[in-house]
């Protein structure tokens, strides 16, 4: 039972206290300036300004890029085809344009297209996930666990740090065939079948769900996106694993600030690996994927499980995961020149900073669970695979935690570099982009199996020795 397994960890910030002096910074709160939370007006007014001024910088910007592609042969970057091409001039284009828009803004534009984000051979369920209060959560998130769950809806409208009582989940399910969605659907249905029986005999506390899944978090910076926004990304995963997929609605900064998205998350996973509810998955059979802000999460997440004792997934899968909220890494300062993140956010976005937005302290900045690259250390993590981008802001950043990893003690790590690729560029239509998913798929299919069979095969002979 997970509750027999809670344990609190020894790492600072979370379990142990801070040191006074950090403690004592001052508040990041107090930065965020009132534009943030734009009127429905101040909104309507960004969007019409960039209506009308994204196509004339766009034209400017254009006929360069593709002079330089065909004419002079020489494209930005050396394998960048013109699709590429001509997908980055339109989004550095926009980025350029609306960089010092609102929040309200970019929230808007984000989930505007996602009604034409549904895959055709796609199965989209939602659902929502309970959250229980387990009153055994330790260090960061023991005061949101033992919060009081009495709260009125009034209340939880007006206090973003106000209990919740379930998270809205979206399961994306690949089907290429008719056949393929006849027995996705058959097994789907077997699987249900066999909860609901075994909710009428005792060994529902010990017989868990055969089916595998995964767990996917999504990125926007903490402060935007959904799993509505990720349907494509998620439709490919689902596609190349051949696992549905769950994607989770944490709540965003500013409205909740750390660790509120990290509770979601740990939350969710506890709610399918128990017992008493309608899953009962096992963790053995669940990967954890994300990308960006959702990359850095997940691994925040296996740090907590494992620091505090819990069951720990079956493997995790990193899509350009952003893991120091310091910006401190160089690639953050030239990288923009051909990624579509800005250069130095914490510089550029005043106000607009996402690690502002979404810490109350400074010092946070550096907990491992926010920026999980200043982890005390990475043993006893499941097996991770890391994809990154050559040419992307987060490249210094990723390399260096992938470094870390390697010097663990036991801990498997694969980091996949795409040569001149963006950050998440799994996400758009690029050729080299089929190629890490379908790299994916193989890691979630054999490569993390061969791995923990090796590593049942290691602990046997040092336990016979």
């Amino acid at each position: 039972m997970v509750e027999l397994l809670i344990k609190p960890c020894h790492s600072h910030g979370c379990c142990l206290v801070m040191d006074s002096t950090q403690s004592e910074k001052k508040k990041l709160s107090s930065n965020i300036k009132p534009s943030l939370f734009s009127s429905t007006k101040h909104v309507m007014q960004e969007l019409s300004s960039t209506v009308y001024w994204f196509p004339q910088s766009l034209l400017r910007r254009l006929p360069s890029d593709l002079w330089s592609h065909f004419i002079k042969n020489e494209p930005r970057k050396p394998t960048w085809t013109l699709r590429t091409t001509v997908t980055m001039a339109l989004l550095q284009t926009f980025r350029d344009h609306a960089l010092s828009n609102s929040l309200a803004f970019w929230r808007l534009i984000l989930i505007a297209p996602t009604f034409m984000l549904k895959p055709i051979k796609s199965r989209i369920e939602t659902d929502r996930i309970t959250i229980k209060q387990r009153n055994m959560l330790c260090g960061v998130l023991e005061n949101l666990d033992r919060t009081p769950f009495n709260a009125t809806a009034a209340a939880a409208a007006t206090d973003a740090t106000a209990p919740i009582i379930s998270l809205e989940v979206e399961w994306m399910s690949a089907m290429n065939t008719v056949w393929e969605t006849f027995v996705n659907i058959q097994q789907v249905a077997v699987a249900s079948r066999e909860r609901i029986l075994l909710k009428d005999v005792e060994s529902v506390a010990t017989t868990s769900s055969s089916e595998k899944i995964v767990l996917y978090l999504h990125g926007g910076a903490y402060c935007a996106m959904s799993a509505q926004t990720h349907r494509t990304l998620t439709y490919k995963i689902s596609k190349s694993t051949k696992r549905r997929v769950l994607a989770v609605n944490y709540r965003l900064a500013p409205e909740t600030k750390f660790p509120g998205a990290l509770y979601d998350v740990v939350q969710t996973f506890l709610y399918l690996i128990d017992p008493k509810e309608k899953y009962h998955f096992d963790p053995q059979n669940i990967v954890v994927m994300g990308d960006s802000a959702g990359g850095g999460l997940c691994l925040a997440m296996v740090l907590y499980l494992r620091d505090h004792g819990l069951p720990q997934p079956e493997g995790a899968v990193l899509l350009s995961p952003w893991v120091d909220l310091t910006f401190s890494y160089p690639s953050w300062k030239d990288a923009s020149l051909y990624d579509y993140l800005p250069s130095n956010p914490a510089e550029q976005l005043i106000g607009m900073n996402p690690a502002q937005l979404y810490l109350d302290d400074p010092s946070l900045a550096r907990h491992p669970y926010v920026s999980p690259i200043f982890a005390e250390h990475f043993d006893h993590l499941p097996p991770i695979l890391i994809q990154s981008g050559g040419c992307e802001s987060l490249r210094d950043e990723i390399c260096d935690l992938t470094e870390k990893i390697r010097k663990s003690k036991n801990t498997m790590v694969h980091h996949e570099i795409y040569e001149d690729m963006v950050h998440v560029f799994q996400a758009f239509p690029f050729a080299k982009s089929s190629e890490a998913i379908e790299s994916i798929g193989w890691w979630t299919k054999f490569g993390i199996p061969l791995i923990t069979q090796f590593r049942a095969r290691v602990e046997e002979t040092i336990s016979i020795m």
